[in-house]
């Protein structure tokens, strides 16, 4: 039965290709119905141009895009249809390896050594099994589960040999569809009467669809007593612990599943997202850095999440204590900010998130004029975001300048982006992402809000050093305060000696005086006599800076 069928091999060795070649030939394929290649790009090409009926994918491909990722890419891209057979090849047993294939669901997978009669009677089997229950796998690509509930009554009657894999699609459909009760009552009856770890699964997703978190742990966790290193059961417990807001267990529980089977990159992209809603931008950045890597020339691939890995840093610096830390982190972040505009050149895309960067940046640095030049070009720009990173990262700027209807717009988006994301774990891990953002963005500006007042009420009290000592750091939580721009050029242009040993930089003072004095120049709220004033000081206090030098 398949002389007739269209054949990819794509693996890394051409010994490997060329006995599955042979095997093939043996069963009656012509090589005209094979085609074959070692490279891992040219084979989502192949598959992107092409209609294959069977494809053998080596899963170690000796290439940053492995077997899964192709795997990943084709049911993202949906490169096949729903009657095509895939099966992953692999010469490697490992736990990490057999972890993986559990999560990514090929139709089927073979070990090396290949035996020529097992090769083609596994081949021969899951050819038969998608083409009888091939319209209940197109229902399940098209997303009609309701159609696809009602053939899985159909095919259970006729198929007894396939029970097992229609009633999982089953349940699957039940809990796709919200009928929630339906869905409990038959996965409790399943697990009465098998021993399947999907059944039950089933049922711990169901628990936790219902909302009784308690009970739909209780159930992976029992799962995991007896099968440790069950990935579906360990994400859905961390599943779980998102949902509570208990990110530290969440991440626990990603990492677990990440030491059995490291080769996932969509668990390092939930990570990284989970980190920055705890504020530990350094992992995060580190996180995303390695998505991006692996998954370079796949759809996976954002310009949004590239960019992130490099504001991840810029936000890390503003955290810590240590000066030398920060010029670390910030110097880092300049460097791979630059060495991403070097590549961005001609793509718009990737230029439109290096102006979002490059944004973030002068704010980091205290350059706020060029980071209002920034804002200004994005809440004009007609170039709409599709990319839920990219959109955080827009959040984030007119966050930290503080423009509030440019920030809630654009906070409006990046939810919706986030609803849009087709897989619940990656959607959930946004939100908590997106909650984090929206948090530390309102803890700078009540932060910069009490050092404004703080700042006041010691110039009340004729304590210079200590009102701009307040000022200098409301400055870094919330430049674009005008009333507090308008103190820390008072207080320069009428300091005494003594300020001039602040632990501030001359450098610095002056880069942050240029800013008060763009600032309050273009804020519409002063009157035009309290500009002149303002003017006449901030000159006479960059004249005291000059003699400070």
């Amino acid at each position: 039965m398949i002389n007739k069928k269209r054949f990819l091999i794509i693996d890394d060795s051409i010994t490997i290709i060329s006995l599955m070649r042979w095997m093939l030939n043996s069963a009656g394929v012509s090589n005209d119905f094979i085609n074959s290649t070692t490279d891992s790009l040219k084979a989502i090409r192949l598959l992107s141009q092409h209609q294959y009926d069977v494809v053998l994918c080596d899963y170690n491909m000796n290439h940053h895009i492995d077997g899964g990722l192709i795997f990943d890419e084709v049911k993202q891209r949906k490169l096949i249809s729903s009657n095509t057979v895939f099966i992953c090849v692999t010469g490697d047993s490992s736990l990490s390896v057999v972890t993986h294939f559990i999560e990514l669901e090929p139709d089927d997978y073979l070990l090396k050594p290949l035996c020529p009669q097992e090769f083609i009677h596994r081949i021969e089997g899951v050819l038969v099994r998608k083409a009888v229950i091939a319209p209940l796998l197109s229902a399940m690509d098209n997303q009609d589960y309701q159609l696809a509930l009602e053939l899985c009554d159909n095919y259970r009657i006729n198929n007894i040999q396939y029970v097992n894999y229609i009633d999982r699609i089953y349940g699957d459909c039940l809990l796709r569809l919200r009928r929630h009760d339906e869905a409990l009552a038959f996965y409790q009856k399943y697990c009465e009467e098998t021993d399947a770890i999907w059944s039950e699964i089933g049922l711990g997703q169901t628990y936790q669809s219902l909302g009784d978190l308690d009970k739909a742990e209780n159930v992976f966790k029992a799962i995991l007593t007896k099968h440790p290193c069950q990935p579906v059961a360990r994400q859905s417990l961390a599943n779980c612990m998102m949902v509570r807001g208990q990110l530290p267990d969440a991440i626990r529980e990603f990492n677990i599943a990440h030491k059995v089977n490291p080769a996932n990159p969509h668990r390092e992209l939930i990570l990284a997202n989970l980190y920055t809603a705890l504020q530990l931008h350094d992992k995060a950045a580190a996180g995303f850095q390695r998505f991006i890597t692996k998954v370079k020339g796949t759809s996976r691939y954002s310009y949004g999440v590239a960019m992130n890995t490099y504001v991840s840093l810029l936000l890390a610096s503003l955290y810590t204590e240590s000066t030398q830390e920060h010029d670390e982190l910030l110097s880092q972040a300049q460097y791979k900010i630059h060495e991403y505009s070097a590549k961005s050149e001609g793509d718009s895309i990737a230029e439109f998130n290096l102006l979002i960067g490059l944004g973030i940046l002068a704010y980091i640095n205290g350059d706020i004029k060029n980071a209002l030049i920034v804002v200004h070009k994005l809440s004009v720009s007609d170039k709409s975001t599709v990319d839920f990173y990219t959109e955080l990262n827009i959040t984030r700027l007119y966050g930290l300048c503080g423009i509030p209807d440019l920030y809630d717009a654009s906070m409006l988006r990046a939810q919706a982006l986030c609803k849009n994301t087709n897989e619940d774990v990656l959607m959930l891990s946004q939100i908590k992402m997106l909650d984090g953002a929206k948090h530390e963005i309102q803890q700078r500006l009540q932060e910069g809000k009490i050092l404004t007042e703080k700042a006041q009420a010691q110039r009340q009290k004729n304590a210079a050093n200590q009102a701009i000592s307040y000022a200098y750091k409301a400055f870094h939580r919330v430049p674009f305060n005008y009333k507090n721009c308008r103190l820390i050029i008072e207080l320069t242009a009428l300091a005494t000696p003594s300020e001039s040993q602040s632990e501030t930089s001359i450098h610095e003072r002056e880069s942050i005086l240029k800013s008060c004095g763009w600032i309050y120049e273009n804020d519409n709220r002063p009157t035009a006599e309290e500009k002149r004033r303002t003017h006449e000081l901030f000159h006479l206090a960059i004249d005291k800076l000059s003699l400070s030098v």
